[in-house]
């Protein structure tokens, strides 16, 4: 039992026409978007635009490519095991865009990659390590669309142009959510090309988005993936419409796509998520639901004044600020309204009682921080 790491060493030696494209390998370019290819892999598309792994390899830039992300050697050894596989090592690369305004509250980055014989994916990037992403994540529960969301419909466009006649759209975390929205709204004759629409853990949409003729379009085409524990795949999911993976971690660290289990070359699969995590997952959704837009702007507003009130830019900072954080937190949520303090409340029992699940298993492996259960 191993990772997507591991997939690429055991079936790395199998092209796309041998092997055809999977769930696995989706998780594999989700995965890979989040490197920063900016000073190697161009903005545009055009022949003369792409770029193949083993030229990002050589290029001058390349250390940059992995530099403030969440798992920098995770994503080291897997662009080395991507370009040295004859599966991905012609994959070419192009279109990539990066964008970040925290003014705007926004985090956008998507990427194309072209296959074999025509075949591509488009890739929307999570959330990364900036502050403002993870702000624009949280407004997505009572605004729509947000500006990565209306990117994301022109990146779709203009990427559905350029390359070959059949799409694969994907993503993980809001990446997901991303590739769900853009093809929902994007041209008829883009739509009509796309395959699937992979949504690796990324959160969903508000019934009345999910019952719309626009979902309906691409409902049968999407492909949600989520982990045992899934807490941000979970938020606004009000579906039964997802397959559930077996991980090596627990609780909120299970969103890292690392630790999703692949045995003989597919994911370990299990009936559904915790009851316990579904159960407070239901109460949070019913929550958040209920609120007017206005009720959850102000709580949404209300969180982030606090994380900008210690001048912390990216969530990497939190470890060294959060004394700062949690004395901006407990003033708040003092100062609050009645309404806003049982907000506060909901959130913060959802996100405890994964890091509880966490902590717990740490304490029954004899707290050496090996949490990967045995196969």
């Amino acid at each position: 039992m191993g990772n997507i790491i591991d997939y690429i060493e055991q079936y790395g030696g199998y092209s796309f026409s041998e092997r055809p494209f999977s769930d696995e390998d989706s998780l594999v370019f989700a995965q890979f978007a989040y490197l920063k290819m900016g000073n190697i892999v161009p903005a545009f598309w055009g022949e003369e635009n792409w770029v193949t792994l083993g030229e990002m390899n050589r290029a001058e830039g390349k250390e940059e490519m992995f530099a403030d992300l969440f798992f920098p050697e995770e994503n080291r050894i897997l662009f080395e095991k991507m370009r040295k596989s004859l599966r991905f090592q012609t994959v070419r690369v192009c279109g990539y865009i990066n964008r970040i305004d925290s003014r705007k509250s926004l985090q956008f980055s998507a990427v194309t990659y072209l296959l074999e014989d025509g075949l591509a994916y488009i890739a929307f990037r999570g959330t990364d390590e900036n502050l403002a992403g993870w702000k624009e994540d949280f407004r997505m529960a009572y605004m729509s669309p947000v500006e990565s969301q209306l990117l994301s419909v022109e990146y779709l466009n203009r990427a559905g142009h350029a390359v070959g006649s059949r799409l694969l759209v994907g993503g993980h975390s809001k990446g997901g959510n991303l590739a769900i929205y853009a093809s929902m709204y994007c041209e008829d004759s883009v739509r009509k090309r796309i395959q699937w629409i992979y949504n690796m853990d990324g959160p969903g949409f508000h019934p009345e988005i999910q019952s719309s003729s626009d979902y309906g379009k691409i409902a049968d085409r999407i492909r949600k993936i989520i982990p045992h524990s899934s807490l941000i795949g979970m938020l606004l999911e009000n579906t039964r419409a997802y397959e559930v993976v077996e991980s090596s971690s627990f609780g909120m660290l299970q969103h890292n796509p690392f630790t999703w289990l692949i045995k003989e070359g597919k994911f370990v699969t299990v009936e559904d998520i915790y009851k316990s995590r579904k159960a407070a997952m239901e109460i949070v959704n019913r929550w958040i639901i209920s609120l007017t837009e206005e009720e959850i702007g102000i709580f949404v507003e209300e969180l982030f004044a606090v994380l900008e009130a210690s001048e912390m830019e990216t969530v990497q900072e939190l470890p060294e600020k959060w004394r700062q954080i949690l004395g901006h937190l407990v003033e708040a949520i003092r100062c609050a309204q009645p309404e806003t303090k049982k907000e506060f409340g909901i959130m913060f029992r959802a996100f405890t009682s994964s890091a509880r699940e966490v902590l717990m298993h740490r304490h029954t492996l004899g707290g050496q921080g090996h949490t990967r259960p045995e196969p």
